[in-house]
């Protein structure tokens, strides 16, 4: 980026050229500290041509340019005034007295201190003076500019930037390939890569990643090979993050590492579809060959046992689901779940304990492959297993907190210890309900946060996001909230699947639209509701296909007169 301004060289120069600097500083989003610099060039340098550069009679013009680059700001000033070379200007006596002080001086040399260089050249024969001024972003200046760095404490920031390395890429070079082992992630401080991995011999960009994003962080974390690829499209910086800085983030900063798991959730999700949707297409073009050629029966008799055994295992996945949901006295409850595919990754469960409390699931894992099907069944058996043991334990009815902490807790460790090398998670939402008072406890494991919807529709509160899934950290700590559900009031707890649906302009379902259903349909009961919403999600779709499961459940407490 650059830009130039040009001035006659008298007092009206100056307001004109600040005026210039926060144009650029606010068009470029330069770092505070880079303004403050051409700021004091302007108000330094330029201040003394006018003053004393030119006589009255002789003015002529300040040209003023400024480029901003990956970081580097240069700053060039050119005048046809009485040369001065600020480099051979004496320093000023800091330690003298004000009064004693020789006047002048003070302000070339903050420039000169602050600026990472400073050169200086005059041309005889044209009699041109070039003053080219230019400062360096520092490794902590590019982390705190970027989006990703913002919720990182600020000592712990400036702890790790000193112990990073920078790394250069021009365009067509490579970062890693495919195959290569990796022990550190990547984030892309300026510029542009992009992964790419091959098909049959042919080059498939799957993705591009711009400032600010992260990459290479599954090698980092379960030290596999490298999955694809890496290339720069054009000239790119980069730091490389360790397994201890990367630790050392995650751990200091939540929000990051949510971000950084959303992320992750994203790419995954992303990937999947796309390999399911050449799959899909690679399916239709090779059964379209063969039943042309009137060959390879024996092919298509596996594609007819894969079908049969994928219905098996949809059937199998339906039975986990509760046949029949507990409706105590006073209260409706109702529930839906349907797979973007064959087998899916969302599951629902209640869970009735043996003091009259119910437990109410929600939970989606990770990808909706038979992967994702089998930690559906593995979390789902841990989840309701332990539940009834830790009911019976002593003072459980006592402490519901502790039975969901311990319950979710263990099935976490179990998955993080026995299944970690899988790299597959779960994000939970388990509520505690005892329907004789409407207390409902309940623990987020980054899931989508449930709603409880009043009498008239109305979105009363949108339960906490809670912190990392299950099946990330070993020893996760989950926070036990409280709520009491009023007679009238309905609790909403659903899968991305929902909100994340997608017509077919690529426009999401959102909670706005969500919200309004659930208001213009409050009078109805929990399993009309849960028809009309899964409905409108269909409508809006509008025969797009699925690209997530859907999961909604539906907790209603009746209103007084009814109960």
């Amino acid at each position: 980026m650059q830009r130039h301004i040009s001035v006659f060289a008298d007092w009206n120069a100056i307001p004109t050229l600040l005026a210039f600097s926060d144009e650029l500083e606010a068009d470029w989003r330069m770092p505070a500290d880079y303004g403050y610099l051409l700021r004091m060039v302007i108000e330094e340098v330029a201040t003394n041509i006018v003053k004393y550069g030119y006589h009255d009679h002789n003015r002529d013009q300040i040209h003023l340019s400024c480029t901003y680059d990956q970081g580097v700001l240069t700053i060039t000033i050119r005048d046809r005034g009485q040369p001065f070379d600020p480099l051979t200007a004496p320093p000023p006596d800091l330690h003298a007295a004000a009064d004693q002080r020789a006047l002048g001086g003070l302000g070339i040399f903050f420039v000169r201190e602050y600026a990472d260089t400073l050169t200086y050249h005059h041309d005889p024969d044209s009699g041109w003076n070039e003053l080219t001024v230019t400062k360096t972003m520092t490794m902590l200046d590019r982390l705190r500019s970027l989006p990703l760095f913002q919720a990182v404490p600020e000592a712990v920031l400036s702890a790790l930037a000193p112990r990073l390395a920078e790394c250069r890429l021009a365009p067509g070079e490579v970062l890693f390939h495919q195959g290569d082992t990796g022990h550190e992630c990547y984030v892309v401080l300026s510029g542009a890569v992009e992964v790419i991995t091959f098909v049959n011999g042919a080059e498939l960009r799957l993705e591009v990643f711009h400032s600010g994003q992260i990459i290479g962080e599954m090698s980092l974390i379960d030290h596999s090979p490298r999955s694809a690829t890496v290339r720069a499209i054009e000239p790119s910086r980069l730091v490389a993050l360790n397994e201890q800085v990367f630790a050392t983030l995650i751990g200091s900063s939540p929000a990051l590492a949510m971000h950084m798991l959303r992320s992750i959730v994203s790419r995954v999700r992303n990937t999947n579809q796309r390999m399911i949707h050449d799959l899909e297409r690679k399916n239709a073009e090779l059964l379209t060959a063969y039943q042309q050629l009137q060959a390879a029966q024996a092919e298509l008799i596996r594609y007819n046992r894969l079908e049969e055994e994928l219905d098996v295992a949809r059937r199998i996945q339906q039975s986990f689901l509760p046949r029949v949901l507990p409706q105590p006295p006073g209260w409706r409850i109702a529930a839906f779940s349907r797979g973007a595919q064959a087998v899916g990754g969302d599951f629902f469960d209640t869970i009735p304990l043996p003091d009259g409390r119910i437990g109410l699931i929600v939970a989606d894992a990770c990808g909706k492959s038979v992967t994702a099907a089998l930690f559906v069944a593995l979390s789902r058996s841990l989840l309701r297993a332990t539940s009834q043991a830790a009911a019976n334990l002593p003072h459980s009815t006592d402490n519901g907190a502790a039975l969901l902490q311990h319950t979710i807790g263990l099935t976490n460790d179990y998955i993080c210890r026995e299944h970690g090398e899988a790299n597959m998670f779960v994000t939970l939402f388990y509520g505690l309900l005892d329907p004789t008072t409407g207390r409902l406890l309940y623990a987020n494991a980054g899931h989508n946060p449930p709603l409880r919807v009043n009498h008239d529709g109305t979105v009363v509160e949108e339960l906490s996001e809670g912190v990392l899934p299950i099946g990330i950290v070993v020893g996760q700590t989950y926070e036990v909230r409280e709520l009491y559900i009023a007679h009238g009031e309905k609790l909403v707890a659903f899968s991305d699947g929902i909100t994340e649906a997608m017509n077919s302009s690529g426009e999401l379902f959102g909670d706005e639209r969500l919200h309004h259903v659930l208001q213009a349909h409050a009078t109805q009961t929990a399993n009309d509701l849960v028809i009309t919403v899964v409905a409108a999600v269909d409508a809006f779709a509008a025969g797009a296909p699925q690209a997530d499961d859907i999961t909604l459940l539906v907790v209603e407490r009746l209103p007084t007169e009814q109960a």
